[in-house]
Order: structure tokens, then C-alpha cells, then sequence
């Protein structure tokens, strides 16, 4: 996994100073444009494995000119992962099955820029880069405590210890978003997104959305 993401950001970065570099040549020309806002809701699921997927639910703050601007995205993260905890019993040669949920929460918050090569009356086209702030907190299974009674073959008692964890993550996201308007102040919105935690994993949001001209 680390591999990966090293192979990642290297090219990712290339490509965003090119065509920060390459759009910026129009900066002079384009500097009477007028300022937009908008506003966004958002929903995402989660296709990477770092919490066994999950959803987010956002909104997401624009200011833009013509071709490029800033967004400010508020989001709450949440996922719940099932697996069998397996327990081989030799007495009776069998191996228990037992069942296990663990659930993850995460407020998150982003800060990002972005470069908008199409921009046209019905259709923008947003390339997103910026830093990502999270607070999670899960609930991961610390031990499990139980009696089987093996002549009813069921469970006496079954005791399931959860440990909270808290964690903050510092980041970067880098993504896409493409709005289309089908009138002439709402917008149905396609997003994309990688996010990079420090000791959070990695997340590949893809989602939609309505987008909101102010």
C-alpha cells in the first residue's frame, strides 16, 4: 500500500503544477471576471478497504472566477464492518463462528483550490487539490468472553468487549467535479476523491450531488 501511494503522488503532483502553470497564463486577462459563489450537497461511498467502506455525507462552499477558485468542505464520515470471529473448538472438532460488527465515525473537513478548464453555461468541470482534516473515532473489538454448551450446541453467555479509539489525521485530498446544470441556478454534480490521511489510510470517494448557483 505504501508503495502505491508513493507511485501515486508523484505523478498526481506533476500534473497539478502543469496545469496550474498551464492555466495561469490567463490570470492577467481574466482578472476583471466576476466572483460566483455556491453551495453543494454531497453524497459519497467509500470504494477503498481502509474501513471496510463506508459513506460521507457533505457540503461543500465554492468561490470561483472563470477559471479557477476555492472550496470548503464539511463532511461526516461513517462505516460499519462485519466479519466471523472464528474459535476452534476441539472437543467437538468444530471451529465457532461467531459474528462481529465494528463501526467507525469521522468528522471531516477540507480546505482545497482548484483549476476549471471547462466552464461553459450547462456544464463546469472543477480539478480539485487540498488538505484534509479528520477527527475519527472507532469502536474495534478488544476480546470476546463466552461459554458453549456443546450437548444444546448454543452459547450460555456471549460477552463482546469494545475499545473506543480516538484519532486525529492531518492530509491531502485530489479529485474532480463536474457540474451539470439543467437550469439556470441548480446543477446535478459528479465528484471524485482521494484522500491521503497520516496514520488514517487511504479513501477513494466517488459520489453525487446538487450543486447550488448563489
Amino acid at each position: 500500500m505504501d508503495l502505491i501511494r508513493k507511485q501515486m503522488k508523484a505523478p498526481l503532483t506533476k500534473y497539478m503544477i502543469f496545469l496550474i502553470l498551464f492555466y495561469s497564463q490567463s490570470i492577467f486577462l481574466k482578472g476583471n471576471d466576476t466572483i460566483n459563489y455556491n453551495i453543494s450537497l454531497n453524497y459519497y461511498i467509500d470504494l477503498s478497504d481502509t474501513y471496510g467502506g463506508g459513506n460521507l455525507f457533505s457540503g461543500e462552499f465554492t468561490i470561483s472566477k472563470s477559471w479557477y477558485g476555492g472550496k470548503l468542505m464539511f463532511g461526516h464520515f461513517q462505516s460499519q464492518y462485519s466479519f466471523l470471529f472464528k474459535v476452534p473448538y476441539e472437543e467437538i472438532g468444530q471451529v465457532l463462528q461467531i459474528p462481529v460488527q465494528e463501526m467507525s465515525f469521522m468528522k471531516t473537513g477540507s480546505i482545497s483550490g482548484f483549476i476549471r478548464p471547462v466552464s461553459k453555461r450547462w456544464i463546469t468541470t472543477d480539478i480539485v487539490f487540498g488538505a484534509v482534516f479528520s477527527k475519527a473515532k472507532s469502536f474495534y473489538l478488544k476480546g470476546i468472553d463466552y461459554e458453549y454448551n456443546i450437548i444444546e450446541n448454543r452459547f450460555i453467555y456471549l460477552i463482546k468487549d469494545y475499545q473506543l479509539a480516538k484519532k486525529n489525521h492531518f492530509g491531502y485530498q485530489a479529485g474532480i467535479d463536474i457540474s451539470f446544470y439543467f437550469s439556470k441556478r441548480i446543477g446535478l454534480q459528479l465528484n471524485a476523491r482521494i484522500q491521503d490521511l497520516s496514520n488514517g489510510g487511504t479513501f477513494f470517494f466517488v459520489g453525487s450531488g446538487l450543486n447550488f448557483k448563489l
